[in-house]
């Protein structure tokens, strides 16, 4: 369990309450009414297909009112949908009303409401305050090592992640791994997957010659117990590709690369998430490696892919729209790129909100664009905006904010 995480310090159980009542008084505040009330069945949930602790992907579903008279059959007069947060805000109301915020059924209804709330634009810092209120009485009921508090240390570090606190989710992500590794050791799946996440941190913060050792040493493992063509194995080989591709290794990760989109076509098809994502990391190398006509041919079919798998508006099809900029932008082919760049900072505004990383790298993007488009006012601005961000969010010194600094410093000048 972190322990130099903004709010996961050990803390009492009155001081725990308290938090949760402050939540809710809150939510209520805001005009959530049903204080208390018991949610129906949620006869929708499905499994997910991953991420921290196993978690159920969480869905709405209805209420059904029904007339029911003596010698008749029952007759359904109406049924209202309600969304998943609906469910399951009732749920951990309910939970905590009845039984205490502290007891286990209550911390599994908070924890599946959070579930709910991280993936709802603008939602995520509440998800991280009720993420915090579960681990933090696991750690004080259960103990640090406890398979529930790991769990719960997990999902927290998932949802730091997420919302781009991206100093807490290091720490987070370091604290649960070591953890993990000490309580399970270094080849169990938990541990696994908490070394692959605490390096996609160190690659976001720009220090990807760290997270590369850790996403080799994922795939070693992996390979050991697994066989080389497991589907584990597979994505491991393509985190390590990513990896290689940031460290600028792009001979490797191109050769890595080639192998292995065929296995993952074959397996999965040209449309699977998984071979999506290992085309798009194909087509970043070979823009690394300049060889651009080849890169934008694989980049638009791809951008075909996700637009038509998950939708235009999702965070895969932006990234994939990115990578076709960046391609564009190789090629000088400037006025192509600014608009697909000004689509994608817009869509990642209304997804991430204004401030998330991946926003700002983003907006950073543009503005290299417009530099070289000759819009040298515009690009200012923006790069005085994220000058400010990459202070927030890296602290002096980091090799992005030197970089905003010095483009800005010269437009200025000029």
């Amino acid at each position: 369990m972190p322990e130099d995480t903004d709010g996961c310090q050990e803390t009492g159980r009155y001081e725990e309450a308290d938090t949760m009542t402050r939540w809710w008084r809150r939510r209520a505040a805001e005009g959530d009414e049903g204080v208390g009330a018991q949610p129906p069945s949620d006869p929708n949930a499905q499994p997910s297909a991953g991420g921290p602790g196993n978690a159920r992907r969480l869905t709405g579903g209805h209420i059904t009112i029904t007339e029911v008279t003596e010698g008749r059959p029952e007759r359904e007069i109406a049924r209202v949908k309600i969304s998943a947060e609906e469910i399951h805000t009732m749920r951990a109301r309910s939970a905590i009303d009845t039984l205490g915020p502290e007891h286990p059924d209550a911390l599994t209804a908070i924890r599946e409401l959070a579930q709910v709330l991280v993936a709802l634009p603008g939602r995520g810092e509440e998800a991280v305050e009720l993420y915090q209120h579960v681990a933090r009485t696991r750690w004080t009921t259960l103990g640090d090592r406890h398979e529930e508090t790991l769990r719960a240390s997990a999902e927290l570090a998932d949802a730091l992640h997420t919302t781009g606190q991206l100093g807490l989710a290091e720490t987070a992500w370091r604290d649960t791994f070591r953890a993990q590794a000490e309580t399970l050791g270094r080849d169990h799946p938990d541990t696994l997957r908490s070394a692959t996440r605490l390096a996609a941190v160190l690659e976001d913060l720009g220090r990807a010659p760290e997270a590369e050792p850790l996403a080799r040493d994922v795939l070693e493992r992996r390979i050991r117990q697994l066989g080389r063509d497991h589907p584990d194995v597979l994505s491991a080989t393509n985190a390590h590709a990513a990896s290689l591709l940031k460290c600028g290794r792009h001979g490797e990760a191109e050769r890595t690369l080639r192998a292995l989109v065929p296995l993952l076509e074959d397996r999965y098809g040209p449309d699977n998430e998984k071979t999506i994502a290992a085309r798009s990391n194909l087509g970043a190398v070979l823009v690394r490696l300049d060889r651009h006509a080849e890169a934008e041919q694989q980049i638009r079919a791809v951008v075909r892919s996700t637009e038509a798998t998950v939708g235009p508006d999702h965070e895969t099809t932006f990234t994939a729209r990115n990578n076709l900029a960046a391609v564009l932008h190789a090629q000088e082919r400037y006025e192509e790129a600014v608009p697909i760049l000004r689509a994608i900072l817009s869509g990642r505004v209304a997804l991430q909100g204004d401030d998330h990383p991946i926003t700002v790298a983003t907006r950073d993007n543009l503005a290299n664009v417009l530099i070289d488009a000759g819009h040298h006012a515009e690009a200012a601005e923006l790069l005085d905006r994220c000058v400010r961000d990459y202070r927030r969010l890296h602290g002096p010194g980091h090799p992005r904010l030197r970089a905003a600094e010095e483009r800005l410093d010269w437009l200025r000048s000029d």
